[in-house]
């Protein structure tokens, strides 16, 4: 019987191919139609490290891997070993591997040992393509085969190393011809239609270019380092500013720059950056210059594990910095989401003059999908700068206290707009001022400008059935593992969950989420349980309110999460 959803692992060494037999395989089936989500694991060492994947397949929708692979290929069980948690291997697991594991280890009932490197060796002479001999194999067994596969293998530039390798490819295929393997092959694709591929730091460059960013300054650092990638090979192909500076307090000088000058500008980092980041934050909040800072998280502090997520920057993006430096956190929970939250989170910068930061974190950022492409071609509006007009020429007020607390931002350079910014505290002409009367004008002014993002309903998601007073609150990428708990366990007319993509200032349907519950569970991926406490300081919470918090370096599960969401919907 065929399957709507399969789950495959691989693991090795870095250098074995183990990132690169996963992309392919999730390439080949969204050309016939198929769902997927790729999640990667790795070490910090660049080759050598343990490498694995997991990835879902699934024929309905984007669905994430299951808690255990239905195949694994393991081209090296000391690598393995390393990275066992992130592919646990369940009795039902279908093992390819090529080399006899250690001993103690033991396997599933349906394991074989393939040498890939030795069919490698036969098709081309070398064992550099044995990765491409297991697709082979898991494409047969998955059922990939057919025209369409052939077609996308001949047309896809992102499937060039097969066209080169057909003979590789199809040496795999002959492999373990005469075992059944019944119950993995995928029943067809619901929606036939090719779907396209891509991770969400991929998705946050491509929707802030959408939105009208034309400039970008970055400094590299895992897991952001492809936001700026993206950026350095689009940028200039639509006449935009992409610069490496020498570190983040240059590329933030250089940002805020570019903002002043009238473009949309903005960065990407992660928690070390934010850090060196944290002094020109207060400048982008005091100036009120547009300015959108992405921070893909990942565990800290310090250095910590630059490779893995963690959701432990919440704290320092809504509170970071001296004095008080009002500014929008925001934060996807899926890789559309990247894309349509950084045009808002650019709209909400030009529009509110305001700092915006985006959380996004290493599993979502560098996990990828494959998806219909409908979120790419929507029409988003899009927000540009108030502007001063003529009549305010020779007397412009730059920060001009209006009914809305927005006043009109010049362009630097523009004639008879000349105006001085600081981060001193200043008067409405932008002066330095050191009187309390103006002090708290500013404060009142930069705070009140942002409280109609209170009323932004539509940033905040709510799953399952709404009358029900059992509910869970979570964010960003956790937020994915929560609904899949939820549908796994059957409980989607028992609890409702609720994901605000808009985390500070806090949406008022937050607060009516919460006062509809009469038992409450929140879930986050930080050991303190910062959103938990950040809510417990907005509003009164539920008596009957649980937390469910660690740290990251570990992804949470279905198993890990069916206790407490189990026990909120009692």
């Amino acid at each position: 019987m065929a399957s709507s959803s399969v789950t495959v692992g691989v693991a090795g060494s870095g250098g074995d191919g183990v990132v690169a037999l996963g992309s392919l395989l999730q390439r080949l089936a969204a050309w016939q139609g198929y769902f997927s989500h790729m999640l990667r694991f790795y070490g910090p060492q660049i080759r050598g490290g343990a490498t694995a994947v997991r990835l879902s397949l699934d024929a309905e929708g984007v669905s994430l891997p299951k808690d255990s692979p239905d195949i694994l290929v393991c081209f090296d069980w000391e690598k393995y070993l390393e990275v066992d948690r992130e592919v646990p291997l369940a009795p039902e697991t279908v093992v390819l591997y090529e080399k006899a594991p250690p001993s103690g280890l033991r396997l599933p009932k349906k394991s074989f040992e393939v040498d890939f490197s030795e069919a490698s060796r036969q098709a081309t002479g070398s064992d550099h393509n044995k990765n491409v001999v297991a697709l082979g194999l898991v494409k047969r067994l998955l059922g990939l085969c057919g025209d369409r596969a052939s077609e996308a293998i001949q047309t896809d530039e992102g499937l060039h190393l097969l066209k080169q390798n057909v003979a590789v490819l199809e040496a795999g295929e002959l492999l373990l011809a005469g075992h059944s393997f019944a119950g993995l092959e995928l029943c067809p694709a619901q929606d036939r239609s090719v779907k396209v591929v891509l991770h969400g730091n991929a998705a946050v460059a491509q929707g802030a270019l959408r939105a009208g960013c034309r400039a970008f300054f970055g400094y590299p650092i895992t897991p952001a380092s492809e936001i700026m990638q993206e950026m350095q090979d689009k940028l200039p192909r639509l006449d935009g500013v992409f610069v490496q500076a020498e570190d983040e307090i240059a590329v933030m000088g250089l940002a805020l720059g570019a903002s002043i000058a009238g473009l949309k500008a903005m960065t990407a980092t992660s928690g070390p950056g934010l850090d060196l980041m944290t002094e020109m934050m207060g400048l982008a909040s005091a100036a009120e210059v547009p300015m959108v800072i992405v921070d893909v998280q990942r565990c800290g502090p310090s250095t910590g594990i630059p490779s893995k997520a963690e959701q432990s920057d919440l704290n320092h993006a809504i509170y970071g910095g001296h004095g008080e430096a009002p500014r929008v956190v925001m934060a996807p929970y899926d890789v559309p989401g990247c894309y349509r939250l950084l045009v808002e989170a650019i709209n909400i910068a030009q529009r509110f003059q305001t700092l915006v930061i985006v959380l996004s974190d290493q599993w979502l950022g560098q996990g990828f999908v494959a998806v219909n492409d409908a979120f790419l071609k929507q029409d988003y509006p899009l927000e540009e700068l108030k502007r001063p007009g003529g009549e305010e020429t020779g007397d412009y007020r730059r920060y001009l206290m209006t009914d809305d607390f927005i006043s009109p931002m010049a362009v630097a350079g523009e004639e008879g707009l000349t105006y001085q910014m600081t981060g001193l505290n200043h008067n409405e002409k932008g002066w330095p001022a050191f009187d309390f009367e103006t002090n708290q004008q500013m404060h009142r002014k930069r705070y009140s400008k942002l409280m109609p993002l209170c009323g932004r309903d539509g940033l905040v998601d709510v799953f399952g059935n709404e009358n029900c007073g059992r509910g869970i609150l979570t964010w960003g990428s956790s937020a994915q593992i929560v609904l899949e708990t939820v549908r796994w366990l059957g409980l989607q007319d028992e609890v409702k969950v609720c994901v605000p993509q808009l985390i500070h200032p806090l949406p008022e349907r937050v607060e009516r989420f919460v006062k509809s519950t009469d038992k409450l569970l929140v879930v986050e991926m930080n050991y303190s349980g910062q959103f938990y406490r950040y809510l417990r300081a907005q509003m009164d919470m539920p008596r009957k309110t649980e937390l469910y918090a660690r740290a990251g370096g570990r992804l949470f599960s279905r198993k890990e999460l069916s206790g407490p969401v189990t026990e909120v919907a009692r």
